[in-house]
């Protein structure tokens, strides 16, 4: 750990391909803490051969967000009992708007100070970095526009709902990592 800063959550939010995950283990790395990911927590789930992993894969596979229960369920566990005195790196939660307000309410509740970092890119930038990245069929074309229009339909009003609590920072993602590091390290040191 090389840097200090007041906030015990730090959200990373953003469309799909836009560095939440790049940033997510340069925080953790350099601030401490554990990262933690629905979107990590849904990959693991949908390799087991159940009925909820089957649910679950074709989900992220047709790229449809999880239904909200799942996700406020894993986020909370996380918040009050899994990581309830740890710095937590949240990468992939409350991309439903009222996930976003639960989120903000279990902050408040608890007293444990949070912040957003939006990472802003163009729909043209997400469908160049996830043909060029290729990771699995959630980079595929089909995937990515449904994965955009979830953004548009849900995580775009989730990010207002942190503006509109002065929590949310918007960091222009179109950046190099380590420009985009820079920007979001200053903020985190100075607060």
């Amino acid at each position: 750990m090389e840097y200090r800063t007041q906030f015990q959550s730090i959200v990373l939010m953003g469309k799909i391909a836009s560095g939440k995950g790049t940033q997510a283990n340069l925080i953790v790395s350099h601030f401490g803490g554990v990262l933690y990911s629905n979107g990590n927590k849904v990959r693991e789930t949908a390799t087991q051969p159940t009925v909820f992993g089957k649910k679950m894969k074709a989900m992220y596979e047709g790229g449809y967000l999880i239904p909200e229960w799942i996700a406020s369920y894993w986020m909370t566990h996380a918040l009050v009992s899994q990581f309830e005195h740890e710095r937590v790196v949240f990468e992939a939660v409350a991309k439903k708007p009222n996930e976003a307000e639960l989120f903000h309410d279990i902050h408040e509740w608890l007293g444990r100070p949070y912040v957003v970092f939006h990472l802003e890119i163009s729909d043209d930038e997400v469908r160049a970095r996830s043909e060029a990245r290729a990771r699995d069929v959630v980079d595929s074309p089909k995937s990515v526009e449904k994965r955009l229009e979830e953004y548009r339909t849900y995580t775009a009003h989730s990010i207002e709902i942190f503006r509109s609590k002065g929590t949310l920072i918007d960091v222009d993602g179109s950046l190099s990592p380590e420009e985009v590091q820079q920007q979001i390290f200053t903020y985190l040191q100075s607060n």
